[in-house]
């Protein structure tokens, strides 16, 4: 089993963005390829969803706090777009100063702070973890 992690941030929409590859999990692949297109998407957002709550819930934790509600304003979002399934984790545009505690703003003289992208850091194996977990209870249930 081969588990690839590629982590982004995009200073435009502040998203840190975990993408996955997973390869050599046979049972999975056929499971997937034999299934219809709903059921392998429902599948795929269920398990990408649950992994997202971990590091939505550590985001919510270690969000830097002076004023406002960003630590309750994480969000997930899940799209799908070219056939490509995406789940984002991050604030939403009504707390929009989350992006500069991340990036900093040299011209406000606000330093950067990193604080998605080192949680994130800090949580990613404990939400690739939850994922396999994700993905073998569903294989499992599969089987049944």
């Amino acid at each position: 089993m081969g588990l690839d992690l590629e982590y982004k941030a995009n200073a435009g929409t502040a998203d840190v963005e975990i993408v996955t590859g997973i390869s050599g999990l046979a049972e999975l692949e056929e499971a997937l390829t034999g299934g219809s297109k709903r059921a392998i998407k429902k599948f795929l957002i269920g398990a990408e969803k649950k992994a997202a709550k971990v590091l939505k819930d550590a985001l919510s934790d270690e969000a830097p706090y002076d004023k406002g509600d960003l630590s309750e304003d994480i969000h997930i979002q899940s799209t799908t777009a070219d056939g490509v399934l995406t789940v984002r984790v991050g604030p939403s545009k009504d707390t929009f100063y989350g992006m500069f505690q991340e990036f900093g703003a040299p011209e406000a003289n606000v330093p950067a702070q990193h604080w998605m992208e080192n949680t994130a850091v800090e949580h990613q194996d404990e939400v690739l973890q939850r994922y396999m977990e994700c993905v073998d209870e569903s294989l499992t249930a599969m089987k049944k």
